[in-house]
C-alpha cells in the first residue's frame, strides 16, 4: 500500500515539474567566469578571492602558498592570478597554479629527479612577478650547489580550441 502511495505521488509531481519554468532557466546561458565577469565589472579581484579558489582544490591540504601575485592584462582578461606554491606530497618548491576564470591550471617546472628528494627550492630573493602577456617570473636554487635559476614561465590559452599551453624557459641567473 504504501509502495503504491509513493509511486502515485511520484507519477503525478513528474508532470508539475515538467510544466514549472525550469525551461526558462536552462534557455540561459550558465554561468561562466566570462558571464560572472560581465555581470560584475566594478568588483575587482583580490588577494582572498584568489586565495579562496586556490583552496578549493581537494588536494588542496597537501600545498603550502608561499607566493602569488594578482593579475591584470587586457590581453588575458580571465587571467585573474598566480600563485607559487609546495607540494608537500611530491615535496616540490616550483609548482605554480594558474587562475583563469573559475579554472585553475597547474604547472610544475625544474621538478625533483629523484623521488622524495628535494633538489630545488625558491630562492631566497625570488619573487613571483607578473611581466605581461600572460608570463611570470621567478627564481629557484639548486640546493646541492647554491646555484639559481631564472624561470619565465609563460601561460597562453587559445579560445577557438579551448587549448591551454606553457612555456618554461630558464636562465643562469645574474644575481
Amino acid at each position: 500500500m504504501l509502495k503504491t502511495r509513493v509511486i502515485l505521488v511520484i507519477v503525478l509531481t513528474l508532470p508539475l515539474i515538467g510544466c514549472s519554468n525550469t525551461n526558462k532557466i536552462t534557455s540561459e546561458p550558465p554561468a561562466t567566469s566570462t558571464n560572472l565577469d560581465q555581470q560584475e565589472p566594478d568588483k575587482p579581484y583580490i588577494k582572498d578571492d584568489a586565495i579562496a579558489a586556490f583552496k578549493k582544490d581537494k588536494n588542496y591540504s597537501n600545498y603550502e602558498i608561499t607566493d602569488y601575485v594578482l593579475v591584470e592584462d587586457d590581453k588575458l582578461p580571465l587571467l585573474k592570478a598566480v600563485i607559487s606554491y609546495h607540494d608537500h606530497e611530491a615535496n616540490t618548491d616550483s609548482n605554480l597554479a594558474f587562475i583563469y576564470g573559475d579554472t585553475i591550471l597547474r604547472v610544475g617546472f625544474a621538478t625533483n629527479e629523484e623521488d622524495d628528494v628535494k633538489t630545488y627550492d625558491i630562492a631566497d630573493n625570488s619573487q613571483l612577478t607578473y611581466v605581461g602577456d600572460g608570463a611570470v617570473t621567478t627564481s629557484i636554487r639548486k640546493i646541492e650547489t647554491n646555484e639559481v635559476i631564472d624561470y619565465k614561465i609563460t601561460f597562453s590559452h587559445d579560445v577557438s580550441t579551448s587549448t591551454t599551453s606553457f612555456e618554461i624557459v630558464a636562465e643562469k641567473s645574474t644575481k
